[in-house]
């Protein structure tokens, strides 16, 4: 082709014809200009189309983790309740005065209100790979960017308070070891399990004691009020920004 033009231009000069060959070579340039620019559109097409697969395949990974997330977040707001509503139980039958309950439905109080934390873990693998590596810049909307690099300051909040709730609930444990018999809490609530190999516990005393602990009483308020706080300003809120999130990263997938 190289050949086929530059015969062209010396005829043209051979023949004297200037002013022609010099509109040949101004065309010539014009022609290669073109391809030059449409080979560089090709390329950049091409280049934004893997980037855009990128993209939405970034989106669809970051849906499914934050779905998966969300219903995890969800099981532990459950158990933050449950957690709440047995230790609430718990401290109605606190009283100064000798209780009549059995070490059993003393045991069963106990099991309700402390027998699971409310601790949220996510699986943040595909989150915090995109962050490091860099590509969470290949995510257009700035919105959902946003919201993505801002989750783990929002989970950090979320951790302070569940130690501080975890504390709390180390305080009524302690009430326990100093006021009661944890021994027999074992021995009444976990009936046929057998994770431990110890017999029944040999001394005389009851937990009826930890019932008129009035440390105890305050340890478990604390334990309650701490759990309330845990629920209304940082599960709920989480649980609420996780769901616009996802309507965010669906609203972006290109089905």
């Amino acid at each position: 082709m190289i050949k086929f033009f530059r015969k062209i231009r010396q005829n043209l000069l051979s023949e004297g014809k200037t002013g022609k060959y010099f509109k040949y070579a101004i065309g010539e340039i014009v022609l290669v200009v073109i391809g030059i620019l449409i080979a560089l559109s090709i390329n950049n097409w091409n280049e934004q189309r893997k980037t855009n697969k990128r993209e939405q395949n970034l989106l669809s990974a970051l849906k499914q983790e934050f779905i998966h997330n969300q219903r995890e977040l969800q099981t532990v707001i459950e158990i933050n309740r449950n957690n709440i509503e047995g230790a609430g139980e718990f401290a109605s039958i606190l009283s100064p005065k000798e209780t009549t309950l059995s070490d059993l439905e003393i045991a069963k109080y106990w099991d309700k209100a402390f027998r699971q934390e409310a601790i949220f873990r996510p699986s943040l693998g595909v989150l915090n790979e995109a962050i490091s590596s860099g590509n969470l810049s290949i995510i257009k909307n700035t919105e959902l960017r946003n919201m993505l690099s801002s989750f783990d300051a929002e989970l950090q909040q979320l951790r302070k308070q569940e130690e501080t709730v975890f504390n709390f609930r180390l305080e009524c444990y302690q009430s326990l070891r100093n006021s009661g018999n944890f021994r027999k809490i074992l021995d009444n609530v976990m009936e046929t399990e057998t994770w431990y190999t110890l017999s029944s516990s040999p001394f005389e005393n009851s937990n009826k004691a930890l019932l008129q602990s009035e440390r105890f009483e305050n340890d478990i308020v604390l334990f309650i009020g701490t759990s309330v706080y845990l629920e209304k300003k940082f599960l709920i809120p989480l649980e609420n920004r996780m769901g616009e999130t996802i309507q965010v990263l669906n609203s972006e997938i290109n089905d």
